[in-house]
């Protein structure tokens, strides 16, 4: 795969800024950089701190130490660390070299995504197969490559960007959100699902729509939604309930019915689950801000 940065140079670029940190995600430095030496060497607890940063292998071998653990640094992964902290990245002298984009941020969010981060996912993360953090950040590099004027506040909106292309691989590396993304055998379950949500649909019903067995179609559902089949149903119906409810004067219990709920009581149960409050109070818009539409997300 060929990123964005790659029709620049080698190149980095540092910025200061005359206020404090605050909360916005804020850029030190970003850069594309090969290394030989040895003399190459990090570590978290002699360089100041309150920033993270972020290094993605290019080519060549990196090393990081976070604690006691050791982990190689091959082309296709990253590394994300907090500064100050008890590790050290550095190029091993068997590897010849180390080739790497990255980044170096800081800000209260900064510091709180980074964590967590790492709390969720480890320091290393492989992104052979979900390359677009990566993508973004390449973007991010050539953007400023071409214009290192850009404002301080397209970069944090970039790198905001950046980030929560982290946070979607951590929740699922797999879970694909646009529908029409979707590989053709779950996409015709789910629409069959939103054609038919007020119809008693089995997970057999599913599974043939999808053309798959019973077990594949459902660890497949899991593996590219993030919800089981029966979970993303129920989710449409509450979200067409929520239309009905804001749109309609139907009762709840109407409501209930032509959503595919038997019992109005389960409904309300389920929809209180899914949006935190009841439906009535949904309708009022007493605790909740009035919407057009809602979306239910895993």
């Amino acid at each position: 795969m060929l990123y964005p940065h790659e029709s620049c140079s080698r190149s980095s670029f540092g910025f200061k800024y005359l206020s404090g940190a605050g909360l916005p995600i804020r850029l030190i430095n970003i850069g594309w950089d090969r290394v030989t030496s040895p003399a190459y060497r990090w570590h978290g607890e002699r360089r100041g701190g309150g920033y993270a940063v972020f290094q993605y292998t290019l080519a060549g071998r990196g090393m990081l130490r976070d604690g006691e653990t050791y982990y190689a640094l091959t082309k296709d992964t990253g590394f994300l660390t907090v500064v100050p902290g008890d590790h050290e990245y550095y190029l091993p002298e068997d590897a010849g070299e180390w080739e790497f984009l990255y980044v170096v941020i800081h800000g209260i969010d900064a510091l709180n995504h980074c964590k967590e981060m790492i709390r969720q996912m480890g320091p290393v993360l492989n992104f052979r197969e979900h390359p677009e953090p990566v993508a973004a950040l390449s973007r991010l590099y050539r953007a400023i490559y071409e214009d290192p004027q850009l404002d301080k506040f397209t970069i944090s909106a970039r790198l905001y960007e950046w980030m929560m292309g982290l946070h979607r691989l951590a929740e699922g590396r797999g879970i694909v959100r646009a529908t029409e993304e979707l590989p053709g055998p779950i996409r015709a379950a789910v629409k069959l699902m939103k054609s038919s949500y007020r119809y008693d649909l089995s997970i057999d019903d599913m599974a043939s729509s999808a053309g798959l067995t019973k077990y594949h179609f459902c660890r497949q559902f899991h593996k590219k939604t993030g919800l089981t089949p029966s979970q993303y149903l129920r989710k449409v119906r509450v979200e067409q309930a929520a239309w009905l409810l804001r749109h309609t004067d139907k009762t709840v219990q109407t409501i209930a019915a032509e959503c595919g709920f038997e019992y109005a009581n389960y409904f309300i149960k389920v929809f209180r689950t899914l949006v935190g409050v009841t439906p009535n109070d949904y309708r009022s818009g007493k605790k909740v801000d009035p919407v057009s539409f809602l979306r239910v997300e895993p």
